[in-house]
């Protein structure tokens, strides 16, 4: 039960002190009261009564719900759901949920009502014909934690059985509001409140996936930040062999990306419109915005997850359509994390990993993203060996902190089938096929450093990263470091043991 002095309550009479007292007279019936007329209606006729929200949002939000292990419910649920679409069109439904999402402990639809007259049609309606369902309705006021507990408690109303709700999405949320002014490190501590509240913490996507989400510190200097995956396809051209692919799909979307493969497959370079050596270099290349939350401006990652069963479950942080983290879990805890670094990279076991509370930290450098454990310069001549100076090195430093989940999309991959799902159905799926490479080919004849190509051909996607590799590393041998080297500009002295 909600307690009743959690909030303050006006008086229902604000707006009509001193008014004549009403009569004690009885109509007809002899029981109901006279009420003098006065010919005019309450606006809560036309318009729903401040503060209920007249805008997108609509002024309630009915959750009708179903018990998912329960098919008689579940198929009553659904024909319901159909008979709702059909006869009532102008409504605002959503998706027939199979599962609990955010503070619904179990499966439910949503429908959002607008206007009183769309109330007051649909709600009758409900009550008749939602069978042997529940159904809350609960209003829309301003945004907020403390609203929306209300919202969801104290001004909700229900029909048939109440169904106790998951409240624990409140509570951060207020921790979310109280702390943002803290600064990004501290915001940033922990398990971030922002990714329980986004899409990925309402889909099944397993909790430590987003309690261990790595969080990556982006180099100072570096003009490249993260790019929406979306947004990056507006800027390409398909071509093999530096020429346009004839009948490619106009516009490329992350819909329709995978019908390159039937024109080109493998040889297909989502090259820039502007040419990679453009110059000046387009305003797009430098990515989107970073928050002062840490989140990107767009979806610019993905967490790819695949369960190898007996309880070992391989978590994939994909960043920049390339370089990645993936982190071995078993039963929930973590074990090992990957730094993809170019053609290689490192392994190191969780315990030995720099942290924010309980999230790893990577260090992406700057103007290649690849990602390092430590800061400082990492020669990348020698494969997996990380000296700090050298022919060809990589910088990293504490820049910009960037938490990759709070715009991501989560996918599942099953090894037998070779196969990705969504977590979420309105997640994009299609893109994850193209088997082409995400960026222009390498320039012939272009400029060399140390007798290698300045600009390689682009990197390909998720689905080439060895999903199902056996060890941590995606390559044998595998060497699982207990300890890191520290540079002078790390934010610690000495790493942890395993």
């Amino acid at each position: 039960m909600t307690d009743q002095f959690s909030y303050t309550y006006p008086s229902p009479l604000e707006g009509y002190e001193g008014l004549e007292p009403l009569s004690d007279e009885r109509n007809e019936d002899g029981k109901s009261l006279k009420n003098h007329q006065h010919g005019i209606l309450s606006k809560a006729y036309e318009v729903f009564p401040d503060p209920l929200s007249k805008g997108r949002r609509g002024g309630f939000d009915i959750h009708i719900y179903h018990f998912q292990n329960n098919p008689d419910q579940v198929t009553f649920a659904k024909a319901l759901w159909e008979r709702i679409r059909r006869e009532f069109p102008e409504l605002r439904i959503y998706t027939f949920w199979d599962k609990p999402v955010g503070p619904h402990p179990v499966a439910m639809f949503e429908v959002n009502l607008f206007t009183p007259a769309q109330f007051g049609a649909f709600v009758p309606w409900l009550v008749i014909n939602r069978g042997p369902l529940s159904a809350l309705i609960h209003p829309n006021t301003a945004e907020g934690a403390g609203e929306e507990e209300r919202n969801h408690t104290q001004r909700a109303t229900w029909l048939g059985e109440r169904i106790p709700l998951d409240l624990r999405l409140f509570k951060l949320m207020k921790e979310k509001e109280k702390r943002e002014a803290a600064p990004v490190s501290m915001a940033l501590y922990a398990r971030s409140v922002d990714a329980t509240l986004s899409g990925l913490a309402a889909t099944s996507l397993p909790n430590y996936v987003l309690d261990y989400a790595p969080l990556v510190w982006l180099h100072s200097e570096d003009p490249y930040k993260p790019s929406g995956i979306a947004k990056h396809l507006e800027h390409v051209v398909a071509q093999v062999d530096y020429q346009p692919v004839a009948g490619a799909p106009s516009p490329i979307t992350l819909d329709n990306l995978d019908q390159l493969n039937a024109l080109g497959n493998e040889s297909v370079y989502l090259s820039s419109q502007e040419g990679i050596d453009a110059n000046p270099q387009p305003s797009w290349f430098n990515g989107a915005s970073i928050g002062e939350n840490g989140q990107s401006h767009d979806v610019s990652s993905i967490v790819v997850v695949h369960d190898r069963g007996g309880g070992e479950i391989d978590a994939f942080y994909f960043y920049f359509y390339s370089e990645h983290n993936m982190i071995r879990f078993q039963n929930g805890t973590p074990q090992a994390i990957w730094y993809s670094q170019h053609s290689a990279g490192q392994a190191f076991t969780y315990g030995a990993t720099e942290k924010q509370g309980s999230r790893p930290i990577a260090y992406s450098a700057n103007g290649t993203h690849a990602v390092y454990a430590i800061s400082g310069g990492h020669d990348h001549t020698i494969p997996g060996v990380n000296l700090p100076v050298g022919f060809l090195v990589d910088h990293t430093n504490q820049g910009t902190l960037w938490d990759p989940v709070l715009g991501a999309y989560a996918y599942s991959y099953a090894s037998d089938t070779k196969t990705i799902e969504p977590y979420d159905p309105t997640y994009p799926v299609n893109w994850l096929n193209f088997n082409g490479r995400w960026g222009d080919d390498a320039l012939p004849s272009g400029p060399e450093l140390f007798g290698q190509a300045k600009y390689v051909g682009g990197p390909t996607g998720p689905k080439f990263k060895n999903l199902d590799r056996e060890l941590v590393c995606p390559s044998d041998p595998c060497i699982v470091l207990p300890f890191r080297v520290w540079s002078v500009e790390s934010s610690e002295a000495q790493s942890t043991s395993a």
